[in-house]
């Protein structure tokens, strides 16, 4: 956690530093249209829309695009309703911030479990989880993907049961790091239930959007999506359209994730926030706004932090709340700035093609989806990091980190960091491998006294500990998952953790010898060496095991090849594994355990008959033989390399999710 002096030192440096001189801004609709028209026509989404408010008034408000491709329904932002994927949890949010003014939550420190009534939460070690640790992402959870959606009814409200199965790990202490969890906001769901005795989608259709005059607002809990209802396509880089499937949304998750709305009713929702925090009350009183955005925690001083829920940050002196969110086929930004009195909201409706790994390999050697066409052009999708971006530095100029004097060098920071935001304990670990290049950050410290952090050069420490590269902003088309600055944390002189600037999650700092990035770079040398043991099919043997054991190298390099084709392959067409996750199937994670296990045992028998092989002289006598067994004694040593390999990822052992 970072040392209380640098929280004043950036505190200070905020207060002294010079406001950034933006240029003047370009008029609000000649910039939105820059930013999305020639987005459209590269085919970067089916349909957008955005809404801006000002000073508690609609000043701007369009759509892009179509709702829905099958009927030509134009994208309308009175009337297309969209799905706000985790910006609902801000609604939660406010609904939690209602009881605790009404008094039935007593203070936001009490332990959830004295209000919960279905569910029991985990303590650590005497220590319980607190409503404020739920609202801060604080709470300690393992993330989990797996039935965030369904793909059948579930009862609502949902039962003890329902919640049980979809309950994760608690993995570390409760109000260390904040670490975004679904989860969380779902508990807070369902302390919105069990106080004021209503099912949510209830409470907030009476409590919340009924008052602001929110009617095309609902918690979206149905199986099929409504008539008015966007309906989001992909595109193939050769032009053809896919439609993406709807996912129904988990009725225990959906309190963090399930709200459909349109832009105006967003619109209304964002000025009663506003003017709340300028102290005008509605749904709640000016003080009970001004809690819900006030920071009251963050990862690093220099990132941004959270209030209740709202993410909470600082922008060239600006105060900043805002929330995002995402689901198949749906992208959301909403940014407030309630001094200012600014609002903004923007939905993106499109998705990449669902591919899976079978076509992939296809079109490495026939012509497939994926080949490009030349004269249509077809872009990656639009990333609602970029637009939120666009955003904040339409209102409030390019970025700039205050400055505050630099006590140690760069090459202190250098080091490898990992995603915090992960399972530890089911086999959803293999989704951290297979995204190394985020699960795992690395910092490089170069000769000039600056970091490359993820492979991009030139961050240069702004303040202790903080580092800045305004060149590495998210781009229109680029790594939505960059970042202009990266906050390093540090205890006894030692940098622990790192955090970007949009911190909603955390890495830690992490083994530089064994994470998710080596084991990737070491993987196909390891299968290298496997292969290599097509040699031992040749070699003599006598006894039954000295024959068999020829074969275990290769059936090695078989169950290590088999785990990405049983997970990521040969889905039926427009399926894919998003949808496998999302709506709760195991099938594909039970296939990915069963191999994981195999691979696990052929590697244990491999490493036991090396060993029996020195024992007793197998595969011949004199120096052949000899070279044979350290051959086989090498197959091995990557044989142990591939089972911690598998151990890393959770699949010794029946880890479902």
């Amino acid at each position: 956690m970072p040392m209380r002096i640098l929280k004043w030192l950036a505190c200070l440096a905020a207060l002294l530093a010079t406001p950034a001189v933006a240029a003047p801004a370009q008029p609000v609709e000649a910039w939105a249209d820059a930013l999305f028209q020639p987005a459209l026509k590269t085919h970067r989404f089916t349909g957008a829309e955005i809404v801006v408010v000002e000073n508690g008034a609609v000043t701007f408000a369009k759509g892009y695009g179509l709702a829905d491709q099958a009927t030509g329904r134009a994208m309308d932002p009175a009337a297309t309703e969209v799905r706000i994927g985790s910006t609902t949890k801000v609604i939660t949010a406010t609904a939690i911030a209602q009881l605790h003014e009404k008094g039935l939550i007593r203070s936001l420190d009490d332990p959830a479990n004295r209000y919960l009534r279905r569910v029991q939460l985990p303590d650590w070690k005497g220590r319980p989880v607190t409503i404020w640790h739920l609202l801060t992402h604080r709470a300690g959870f393992e993330d989990k993907a797996f039935g965030l959606g369904t793909d059948r009814a579930i009862a609502h409200p949902v039962s003890a049961d329902v919640i049980a199965r979809a309950m994760p790990k608690l993995v570390r202490e409760p109000g260390t790091w904040s670490v975004y969890s679904n989860f969380g906001t779902a508990v807070l769901g369902l302390i919105v239930e069990d106080i004021s005795g209503q099912p949510i989608d209830r409470y907030f259709k009476e409590h919340i959007f009924a008052p602001l005059g929110m009617e095309r607002s609902y918690l979206n809990l149905a199986l099929s999506p409504s008539p008015a209802h966007a309906r989001p396509y992909a595109t193939f880089p050769n032009g053809e359209r896919q439609a993406i499937g709807y996912v129904p949304m988990n009725p225990f998750i959906a309190p963090a994730g399930g709200v459909s709305t349109t832009g105006l009713d967003m619109a209304r929702f964002m000025i009663a926030q506003i003017e709340g925090a300028n102290g005008k009350p509605s749904i709640l009183s000016a003080e009970g706004f001004r809690r819900m955005q006030t920071r009251h925690v963050a990862n690093h001083p220099a990132t941004t932090g959270f209030g209740m829920v709202f993410i909470e940050g600082n922008w060239n002196g600006a105060h900043v709340v805002e929330h995002g969110g995402g689901w198949p086929g749906f992208q959301t930004v909403m940014v407030l700035v309630p001094e200012r009195g600014i609002g903004v909201f923007a939905s993106i409706v499109g998705e990449g093609p669902v591919v899976d790994l079978t076509e992939q390999l296809r079109s490495l050697v026939g012509k497939t989806r994926l080949a490009a066409d030349p004269a249509n052009p077809v872009e990656p999708v639009l990333n609602s990091a970029f637009v939120r971006e666009a955003a904040l530095t339409r209102f409030l100029g390019a970025y700039r980190p205050a400055e505050a004097p630099v006590t140690r060098p760069a090459s202190d920071f250098a080091g490898t960091y990992c995603r915090q935001r992960r399972s530890y304990s089911t086999v959803e670990a293999a989704f951290d491998f297979l995204g190394a290049g985020y699960a795992v950050i690395t910092a490089a410290a170069g000769a000039d006294g600056t970091l490359t952090i993820r492979g991009v050069r030139g961050y240069r420490q702004m303040a202790p500990g903080v580092f800045f590269n305004p060149d590495a902003a998210p781009k229109a088309l680029g790594d939505p998952n960059t970042s202009a600055l990266f906050a390093f944390t540090t205890s006894n002189d030692t940098a622990t953790g790192i955090a970007p600037l949009l911190s909603v999650d955390a890495w830690e700092r992490c083994s530089d010898t064994w994470n998710p990035r080596v084991a990737g770079m070491m993987l196909p040398v390891l299968l290298l060496i496997a292969f290599t043991g097509i040699l031992c099919l040749f070699w003599p043997g006598s006894a039954r095991a000295e024959r068999l054991s020829r074969w275990l190298p290769l059936l090695q390099l078989g169950t290590v090849i088999a785990l990405p084709l049983v997970l990521l392959g040969f889905y039926a067409a427009d399926d894919g594994i998003m949808y496998h996750v999302l709506e709760a199937q195991r099938g594909r994670f039970i296939g990915l355990a069963i191999v994981g296990n195999l691979g696990a045992l052929v590697a244990a028998l491999t490493i036991a008959a090396a060993i029996t092989a020195w024992l007793r002289g197998w595969w011949g006598e004199g120096r052949r033989a000899v070279f044979r067994r350290v051959h086989f004694s090498l197959i091995a040593i990557a044989a142990t390399g591939i089972l911690a390999f598998l151990a890393s990822l959770n699949l010794i052992g029946w880890n479902l999710p």
